[in-house]
């Protein structure tokens, strides 16, 4: 697995490079404090963990791609799915950064909480809202995927 350290800088600079970022990161505590030893089944449990993120990333990514193809009515029909998915993601990754004692950056977190806000605000929306408002949404959670991916928590 790539230097934590490293890939958490790398990270923290695709976000801020993204378009209209409001910034954004999660820096690790210390490298000594995420290292683990290396062994065949910490290798075969971060090989399965990595397919799980890889899985996930995925679905995100396809719900996305759907529901930015549709027009707003189909939007408003798909919007529960998407918010679950979407809202399962942010948890189970929020507590895998937490699990490997990754000191959270408040800038990351207004990511996070734009994310969460948005799925708070859609159901409100009519669908010319809503199909109006996806693209705005869907830039702010593939910043999150793509840094997720990048890190492969």
């Amino acid at each position: 697995m790539a230097n934590r350290a490293f890939v958490f800088a790398v990270c923290g600079m695709v976000i801020a490079a993204s378009v209209g970022c409001e910034g954004g990161q999660a820096s690790p505590v210390s490298a000594a404090t995420t290292a683990r030893p290396h062994s065949r089944v910490t290798s075969a449990a971060d090989s399965m963990q990595m397919a799980a993120i890889k899985r996930s990333i995925d679905s995100v990514t396809a719900d996305l791609d759907s529901m930015s193809s549709a027009s707003g009515d189909a939007q408003r029909h798909m919007l529960p799915a998407h918010e679950e998915l979407v809202s399962e993601f942010l948890t189970r990754n929020d507590a895998k950064m937490r699990a490997m004692h990754v000191k959270i950056d408040p800038d990351w977190l207004t990511v996070i909480d734009s994310v969460r806000n948005d799925l708070a605000r859609m159901p409100n929306m009519s669908s010319k809202q809503l199909h109006a408002f996806f693209p705005e949404h869907a830039r702010r959670v593939m910043r999150i995927v793509a840094c997720i991916d990048m890190r492969g928590m």
